[in-house]
């Protein structure tokens, strides 16, 4: 009697300490995330975002039912990180949806059409049956609601084309779920946007060609066009003082960005001058740069054509900033393949793909948020970039450079795509990681100080730039998508002959967003993801090792145990009954 209810006092004792040990944590918020790269951990910017909420997020998923096991799991992770997202907000509501739930034929149609219209995509899902192939829909996306406002949201994220295996999507999409709905909920909730502006009138690309990425940045800012026709207003809120004389003050820039896309005229002086004051109050110019005149649809025509420096009078400008965009071209060997014709079969022309070594792909090396993570870049004829003034007391990073098998073309040059039907020399690409995109910050200095002649006093001169930043990349087609046979904008960065998409639309947006200060983006954008997907080929090869492995070891374990526990009470039995007869 004793024994038992001293087991009784022991059991309420430690129930008691249990449910107290719960009341107190209760009280306390932690989590552990045990894998290496915090993957569900949400990021300082998205806690910040979500404890900043003032009013409700409704989020609706389309993302239930009777769904195949992958699209299962990504369904309950989507639950799981907006459970996550309402330990820090309450104001983050959701309910799941399935669009199919009793429907017929022409109801689901309708449904799916008006889903689509919000900008859901419907994906097909093909399923075996006894009486053949049966395709179904299913909605992997949700629409979050905020203030009478919606947007949708695309959960099944294959990163432009990159990933073509469903289990890689599926899990890659996983990884995305913070930078999807996060990204989302921050555009609903933003309150002032900024204002980024490609400028125009120098023969820059023109919209078709720069539609990706306007797009693309159109997600986070307001886009905007400007002609650069020596007026003022087009950069500067102009306030007239005096409407007899024409006098007047400049109280501010009117874009936070400016984008110029591959310009191909020279700038005059004055123009110079603006743009130089532009950054002396503040503003920030993301450059896309040819040094070099060449192309490859003048190879498509011809057999041969002549590479030459291009005179866009900014040079001095850009040496006062820091850098100097040389006039050369980069041969890679790590390079993008372009289709090159090989011959006729029944009188159609035959094409190869050939790496081009004047196409570089460039892998980012840099730990920056601009282009950490960042998928390989694709680039047209780039030019190398040095920095210079050491003295100058601004700050210069590189972003992306090219491999260490690199060689320098110096101009002019003859360019023929004769040069892919010869081996080239290894010897001859003694080069490495010759900077492309370099990132400056800091107090510029204005490359007119000094001057009298440009009317400073009217425009309020600034000798000195408030503190801000610039990124150079000397290759203008980076910022270019290409255009479909049925003449409309492929996405940036997907290349049609290789069916391959690159990371030129991330770049792009990783840049605009450091240079407009929006860093808690590229946290989250930057985020590791590992993929730890299991190895086919040792699927395939360990299958029935690791299928005995994992029925025989628990059995072996049990039946183990239960022989110790034999061995142990005998031992018991023995050594009691030994003492007894010992008495």
């Amino acid at each position: 009697m004793g024994k038992k209810r001293e087991n009784i006092l022991v059991f309420f004792g430690i129930a008691v300490l249990i449910v107290a040990f719960n009341i107190i944590c209760s009280f306390f918020f932690f989590r552990i995330d045990l894998t290496a790269e915090k993957r569900y951990t949400l990021s300082p910017s998205t806690r910040t975002l979500l404890k900043g909420l003032e009013d409700v997020v409704y989020v609706k998923v389309y993302l239930d039912g009777n769904l195949p096991p992958d699209f299962s799991e990504l369904s309950l992770k989507t639950k799981e990180f907006l459970d996550e997202c309402r330990v820090y907000s309450p104001q983050i509501q959701y309910e799941f949806i399935d669009p199919a739930k009793g429907k017929g034929p022409q109801e689901l149609g309708a449904v799916y059409s008006e889903l689509y219209q919000k900008g859901l995509n419907p994906q097909p899902i093909q399923d075996m049956t006894a009486d053949g192939v049966n395709t179904r829909y299913v909605v992997p996306g949700a629409l979050i609601s905020y203030q009478q406002r919606e947007i949708p949201v695309q959960l099944l994220d294959a990163d432009h084309g990159i990933l073509y295996n469903r289990d890689e999507i599926i899990n890659y999409s996983m990884e995305k779920l913070e930078y999807n709905i996060g990204n989302a909920i921050r555009r609903l909730t933003l309150q002032q946007k900024a204002n980024v502006a490609f400028l125009k009138g120098h023969g820059e690309l023109d919209n078709m060609h720069v539609f990706g990425a306007a797009v693309g940045i159109a997600d986070f800012y307001a886009v905007d066009s400007v002609v650069f026709d020596q007026k003022i207003s087009r950069l500067f809120d102009v306030k007239i003082t005096d409407s007899t004389t024409g006098d007047f003050t400049i109280e501010g820039i009117k874009y936070d960005l400016l984008i110029i896309a591959k310009p191909t005229l020279p700038f005059s002086n004055y123009e110079k001058f603006m743009l130089d004051q532009f950054v002396m109050r503040g503003g920030r110019i993301l450059w896309f740069v040819d040094p070099v005149m060449a192309e490859l649809d003048s190879l498509m025509r011809y057999p041969e054509m002549p590479a030459l420096a291009r005179e866009l009078n900014l040079e001095d400008m850009f040496f006062r900033y820091g850098v100097r965009l040389n006039a050369d071209l980069l041969q890679d060997v790590n390079a993008l393949p372009i289709p090159v014709r090989s011959g006729e079969l029944a009188g159609q022309a035959q094409y190869k793909m050939i790496p081009w070594y004047y196409f570089p792909l460039i892998t980012p090396k840099s730990s920056h948020p601009v282009v950490k993570n960042l998928n390989v870049v694709k680039t047209e004829f780039v030019s190398s970039i040095d920095t210079v003034g050491s003295r100058s007391g601004l700050r210069k990073t590189v972003l992306l450079s090219t491999s260490p098998t690199t060689k320098t073309v110096s101009t002019p040059a003859i360019i023929s795509l004769e040069t892919l039907r010869k081996r080239a020399n290894m010897m001859e690409f003694d080069r490495s990681n010759l900077p492309v995109a370099v990132l400056v910050e800091g107090v510029f200095s204005s490359l007119f100080s000094g001057y009298e002649n440009l009317n400073a006093e009217k425009l309020g001169f600034y000798d000195k730039s408030k503190p801000t930043k610039m990124i150079f990349v000397s290759d203008g087609d980076m910022i270019k998508n290409q255009i479909s046979e049925k003449h409309y904008p492929l996405p940036l960065g997907y290349d049609r002959f290789t069916d391959k998409a690159y990371g030129n639309l991330n770049f792009l947006l990783n840049a605009v967003n450091y240079l407009c200060d929006d860093e808690e983006i590229l946290q989250v954008r930057s985020k590791d993801f590992k993929m730890r997907l299991l190895d086919g080929n040792r699927v395939l090869k360990e299958k029935t090792f690791w299928q005995v492995l994992n029925v025989a070891l628990p059995l072996a374990l049990v039946l183990l145990l239960g022989i110790v526990m034999f061995l142990v009470r005998r031992f018991r039995y023995h050594t009691k009954k030994q003492s007894q007869q010992s008495m």
